[in-house]
């Protein structure tokens, strides 16, 4: 045992001590720190307000530009007296101009600037404001429907929230496909990264025949063993700085936009206090939908990224997540190591690499479709099978799995990640000594057998 503590001491502060490994632990939690916080800051920050001229030569959009919190239009009557009232006048930012045409319905607009082109807001909006002006004319020429009611038809929305009826708490299913997408995109890139390491690990002190010294004072399993557990050492390390980092980040971004945070967390409290009753279920979206269309500044889909956000037992995940990475970690790091044992260079490495890493590839490529379904049966015999598990129940995790399910991975997992290691370490066993030769996959199923 003190032999496999010295090996994973070494493995351990070899990789620590590098600059890399710094670099990477700051780095990533600034990204998710960014990701999380820009959409916040976007919606939150002012927005610089634009007065746009309008000149109107076919007459029919006179008097039906509205005005905004951000846009002011100010009709003007010609466009030469509109081009010199922008250029001489800094507060103005464009023109829109919409010329006569031989037909009876306008075909083009303008939009005049002088230096710098206008926001994609004032584009936007002017656009917008054009097509519906002129769909109102239609309608009114040739169905007889009065702009009032054609805004009634165009401003009438119903919007689908799906809900947890035990609960009562929003579905956010954006949010959740976001996290649970990031979750398990971020294990199989640990356990690719972290297994490659071991792989080359192995490789390096096997051309350089440094291993040869260390077998004659370390059992060959041993050795496997502390380089695995060394370097997943290594990698719980790196998670657990970037957990740190990222929720002091996160914090950080919290206590900037305390209020969003605090309305946001409100709403959730409130509704999952009142259950699932059919009154108080309608007084509390009827009074959250009133909030929302009071804007008060901020896009309303930054208020249920945040809903959805503050509605995620982000501990659950913490530690299933921890579970799956250091289990898939040791289950997928013994093949790597093994694999690393029968080759003496990384193209060699490929025969071997790839098709025990093709239950995660093939784990990815199925991410559509479990997005799709989470509770179909794909997605749970993937969340189930051990060599797919450690990805597919961090995507599932996110929209709630039953307790069973969660169980039966983790115990199918457990039971499987000894018998890769134990497999593992027969060929390691036999291979690590061998040089010059190509191993094939008979020579796998050699050692297995004969395990010398």
């Amino acid at each position: 045992m003190n032999k496999i503590l010295l090996v994973i001491q070494r493995e351990y502060l070899t990789r620590v001590k590098k600059p890399s490994f710094w670099v990477l632990t700051v780095v990533v939690p600034i990204l998710l720190a960014g990701v999380y916080a820009i959409p916040i800051i976007l919606a939150s920050r002012p927005i610089e307000h634009a007065h746009v001229l309008l000149v109107d030569d076919t007459g029919l959009f006179q008097g039906q530009f509205r005005s905004g919190r951000d846009i002011t239009y100010h009709e003007a009557g010609s466009i030469e007296y509109a081009r010199r009232e922008l250029q001489q006048h800094d507060s103005l930012d464009a023109i829109v101009y919409i010329p006569a045409r031989e037909t009876t319905l306008p075909r083009d607009a303008y939009l005049y600037y002088r230096s710098d082109a206008p926001s994609l807001t004032v584009q936007t909006d002017a656009q917008n404001q054009l097509q519906e002006i002129l769909g109102n004319s239609i309608l009114l020429d040739v169905h007889g429907l009065t702009p009032e009611d054609y805004a009634l038809l165009t401003s009438t929305h119903i919007k689908l929230r799906p809900q947890d009826i035990e609960t009562g708490r929003d579905g956010f299913l954006q949010v959740k496909i976001v996290v649970g997408v990031l979750l398990a995109f971020l294990v199989f890139m640990a356990v690719f990264m972290f297994g490659s390491q071991v792989m080359r690990g192995v490789m390096e002190e096997k051309t350089s025949r440094i291993v040869e010294v260390i077998v004659c004072s370390v059992k060959p399993f041993q050795l496997m063993m502390g380089k695995v557990v060394g370097i997943g050492l290594v990698g719980l390390t790196q998670f657990a700085l970037w957990v740190l980092l990222s929720g002091i980040a996160v914090v950080g971004v919290q206590a900037s936009n305390a209020d969003l945070f605090r309305q946001a967390t409100a709403h959730q409290t409130e509704i999952a206090s009142k259950g699932t009753e059919a009154t108080t279920q309608y007084e509390a979206e009827q009074a959250r939908a009133a909030e929302y269309e009071a804007g008060q500044g901020i896009d309303n889909s930054v208020k249920e990224l945040i809903e959805g956000l503050t509605g995620i037992n982000f501990a659950m995940l913490i530690v299933l997540f921890v579970f799956y990475f250091v289990f898939g970690y040791l289950l997928y790091a013994s093949l790597f190591a093994a694999a690393g044992s029968l080759v003496d260079n990384e193209t060699d490495s490929q025969q071997f690499t790839l098709p025990m890493t093709v239950p995660l590839i093939l784990t990815l490529l199925l991410m559509p479709a479990m997005v799709g379904q989470p509770s179909g049966s794909l997605s749970v015999w993937l969340s189930i099978i051990p060599f797919t598990s450690p990805v597919a129940m961090l995507m599932r995790i996110p929209f709630g799995v039953p307790v069973w399910q969660v169980a039966v991975s983790m115990l199918l997992l457990l039971i499987t990640f000894p018998l890769c290691i134990w497999a593992a370490a027969k060929v390691y066993r036999s291979a690590i000594l061998r040089y010059g030769q190509k191993a094939s996959w008979r020579d796998v199923w050699r050692f297995l057998r004969i395990g010398s």
